[in-house]
């Protein structure tokens, strides 16, 4: 690349240790580094104000387990010799289902208590235990925390198949001993309010997208890893870039501190591609790692790239750590090259401008959760906005959502979590109106009614004093899963007649299992109540998608 260059290298090494946050620049708005120059007049700065309410903080902490009692009797490891000396014979076998690495955590946790107390024991995910090594001869300990809406996560997914397949040996789980412990975890959620600097127009539906910033600490360990290989990098050095070959974000249109396009234009926590690998491999000088980068970058090491950087969920800088010969040999060109840029994240908004005209508010699931790796794993949009302090500008853009409401209509909306939130801004906004919403129903899914349930000052209110048809469903209340598709088939009659009366279905949410699971269960209810064939429910339901009265908004 010869696209970039640097100026006026002003910075001593001391600067790239004890680098502080840098201060923030009036301007930070024209630092909007994806959008065209057309998309630029609809970037506004915004502060968080001293009304920024936080959703009902949810933390799970992970509590220490030791060894009960009960395990005493294992089979016990002499370290002082290669003789297993066994009490009565029991291997402790910890075996993890774990979507986000909480269940894992814990399992290690009863693993190394196990090897403190000299027991021998293993542990590993569900799906890497072979099954015919069940016996008698072991004591199994599983430890499982479920995903989406109480799915198996995806590293005891086979296990769980083949336990409920037909061709199981009746007598393979004869005499096992095991015991089972169940996770349960509540993920952060919070109601931003984030103050505009004029009132602006936006709809129920619309959407914000929210530039965030590298956090202090991780601008801090990229200089570091710069001063660690001896390249002459550091905060205030003054980079330019200059418009030959490619097309110049906005961003970078000026000269700036290198501290300015770490902190607000390169993303850290970004997983490397094999086309960074491709790059890497071509500067590198030292055998094992060129090797090692080249097989990365090749059509035949996919499969290694997915298990050193998608499972683990690992980023460029554990990378850059991970190669320190051919990291060493980077320039600011480079890092132009093999840096990807702070792309903006979409909210659905969740307030209404009619209600509150010089505000919006976005509901944040905090992204946080661990993989093998050491340090826990973050989302770096949700972690930056939940870290904002009061009077904290937030550079961001409204774009038009997919979701066309039709306020003269019945109308359905099924939102659980996080996906109640554009239903909150069409909700708030027909409030204003003074409308009364007796031809709206809201299904809300959840875990626990005292623990999750998002805005439900706003529904209470709103079913009591406009007349709101709220029905949710707190799938951990109760012994047995509830969900928001049980919580439809209750309501079947009552769905059938609004549909019939040219109703509309809106959905938001989970892309995982939710959507298919609520589709099927109109398709049912109309089967049913419709008094139709299986052939004539599903293309009544299609007709319904055609005609834009079954709208969804999912994410993954």
């Amino acid at each position: 690349m010869e696209d970039a260059s640097i100026m006026e290298d002003a910075s001593t090494m001391e600067d790239a240790s004890t680098m502080k946050n840098a201060s923030s620049r009036e301007d930070v708005s024209s630092m909007e580094d994806t959008l065209s120059s057309e998309d630029a007049s609809s970037v506004e700065d915004a502060s968080i104000t001293e009304n920024a309410s936080t959703m009902r903080l949810l933390e799970y902490q992970i509590p220490v387990y030791h060894l009960p009692d009960y395990l005493t009797n294992c089979k016990i490891y002499n370290p002082l010799s290669d003789v297993n000396i066994t009490v009565d014979g029991l291997v402790l076998q910890v075996l993890y289902g774990s979507e986000t690495g909480t269940a894992q955590d814990v399992a290690e946790q009863i693993w190394k208590s196990a090897q403190r107390k000299q027991r021998q024991s293993t542990v590993s995910s569900v799906d890497e235990y072979d099954m015919r090594n069940l016996s008698s001869r072991q004591l199994i300990v599983f430890v499982v925390a479920t995903t989406g809406q109480g799915d198996p996560p995806a590293n005891m997914k086979t296990f769980w198949k083949r336990l409920l397949g037909k061709s199981l040996r009746t007598d393979l789980l004869e005499n096992l001993n095991y015991g089972i412990l169940g996770l349960d975890h509540f993920q952060e959620v919070r109601l931003i309010t984030i103050e505009l600097p004029y009132k602006i127009k936006y709809n129920p539906g619309d959407v914000i997208y929210v530039r965030p910033k590298n956090s202090i600490e991780q601008v801090r360990r990229f200089f570091n890893i710069l001063y660690g290989h001896n390249i002459q990098l550091f905060p205030n050095t003054m980079v330019e870039v200059k418009k030959k070959e490619i097309k110049v974000p906005l961003a970078l249109q000026c000269r700036l501190p290198l501290k300015e396009i770490v902190e607000q234009y390169w993303d850290l926590n970004f997983k490397p591609r094999r086309s960074t690998m491709h790059t890497l491999s071509l500067i590198s000088e030292d055998k094992l790692e060129k090797e090692k980068l080249y097989e990365f970058a090749s059509p035949c090491g996919q499969e290694e790239l997915y298990n050193y950087i998608n499972r683990p969920r690992r980023n460029i800088l554990e990378v850059l750590v991970d190669f320190p010969h051919t990291t060493s040999k980077l320039n600011i060109r480079l890092l132009f090259e093999i840096m990807s840029p702070i792309r903006p994240r979409p909210y659905s908004i969740a307030s209404s401008s009619k209600a509150t005209p010089d505000k919006i508010q976005i509901l944040v699931a905090v992204v946080d959760y661990k993989t093998r790796l050491l340090e826990p794993r973050f989302g770096l949009c949700s972690k930056w906005l939940k870290n904002l302090k009061i009077n904290d500008k937030v550079t961001f853009r409204i774009q038009k959502g997919t979701f066309r409401f039709e306020d003269n209509k019945p109308i359905i909306m099924i939102g659980p979590g996080t996906g109640v939130a554009p239903f909150r801004s069409f909700l708030l906004e027909e409030e204003e109106k003074k409308k009364d919403l007796k031809e709206c129903i809201l299904f809300f899914g959840c875990r626990k009614k005292d623990k999750d349930y998002h805005c439900r000052e706003d529904f209470e209110r709103l079913a009591e004093k406009t007349n709101l048809k709220v029905f949710c469903a707190f799938s951990r209340d109760q012994d047995y899963k509830i969900y928001v598709q049980h919580i439809i088939r209750e309501q079947r009659e009552l769905c059938w007649q609004f549909l019939q009366n040219d109703g509309s279905i809106y959905l938001a949410g989970s892309s995982k299992n939710m959507p298919n699971a609520v589709r099927d269960e109109f398709v049912d209810l109309v089967k049913e109540i419709g008094k139709m064939t299986e052939e004539q429910a599903e293309e009544f339901i299609k007709d319904l998608e055609k005609k834009s009265r079954y709208q969804i908004e999912t994410w993954g």
